[in-house]
């Protein structure tokens, strides 16, 4: 029988003890930098907790009271998860229920549980809350959802959080230590807009306040193109590309096809 350990990291584990997310000599800029980002966050009240099985990390679930959430959310009084993480071989063993139990047996006390959730990359997906008893509470674009699991029913449900927040003109990048696959995204940003002849904007997101104000609810990472969000997700040099040449050439079919004939008549109106 496999031998099953739950163990939540403290400020003197960081170092020491190897997180589950970015460990891997590829990203070492990057786990180092959320070393950093965690040891402040551990100071709030974080936790970052991992299962291990025989010794080796299978999974991980990351969470924090809902006010210092980074994420677009309004979400004070609850416990809200960032990040639930199990892969490979280590999944339909039940490992991600017992995460989200340790979560959940934290919780007590607390009005409950968020998460927001995506059926696309990068964000938990909703299987596992849902069976574990989570709803609805918000929904948002490009598509995220807010899910609680409430533990005082007469408390207020978290709430996606509305900003008047917008992305600068130009190509906006808007980054930070919480995850460490995100490293090269503003050497990756800066060498599209200097290829493609592009003002570039780079913003650090360096507190839960500011990530919860960042234009796109994701909170932690996001591309913008003149106010439009192009992605959420770590994204290459070429991938970023593709999608301006792509936006552009949308741009220009609409406006061709609401410009007027060459002989001064609006087609549309004859």
């Amino acid at each position: 029988m496999s031998e099953i350990k739950i163990m939540t990291l403290s400020e003197a584990d960081l170092g020491k003890i190897q997180m589950f997310c970015g460990h891997s000599p590829t990203y070492q800029s990057g786990y180092n930098a959320k070393l950093d980002w965690m040891q402040k966050r551990l100071r709030e009240g974080m936790r970052y907790t991992l299962l291990q099985v025989q010794g080796r990390n299978a999974g991980m679930i990351e969470y924090l009271p809902g006010e210092y959430a980074w994420r677009g959310v309004e979400a004070r009084g609850y416990l809200f998860i960032h990040c639930l993480w199990v892969i490979g071989r280590n999944r339909k063993h039940g490992y991600g229920r017992m995460l989200l139990e340790s979560c959940l047996e934290d919780a007590r006390g607390t009005h409950g549980v968020a998460v927001a959730v995506s059926k696309t990359h990068w964000l938990p997906t909703p299987k596992l809350f849902l069976k574990n008893g989570f709803e609805l509470a918000d929904h948002t674009v490009p598509a995220f959802d807010l899910l609680v699991k409430r533990l005082d029913l007469d408390a207020p449900l978290p709430r996606f959080k509305r900003t008047n927040l917008a992305a600068p003109p130009g190509l906006s990048l808007y980054h930070s230590d919480q995850c460490p696959y995100a490293q090269n995204t503003v050497s990756i940003v800066t060498k599209v807009g200097e290829q493609m002849k592009i003002p570039v904007n780079i913003i650090h997101v360096d507190s839960a306040k500011a990530a919860q104000e960042v234009p796109c609810h994701y909170g932690t990472l996001a591309y913008f193109h003149n106010g439009e969000l192009l992605t959420y997700l770590p994204t290459g040099t070429e991938k970023v590309m593709e999608m301006l040449r792509l936006k552009s050439a949308k741009q220009e079919m609409k406006v061709s096809s609401s410009s007027p004939s060459s002989d001064g008549r609006n087609p549309e109106a004859t």
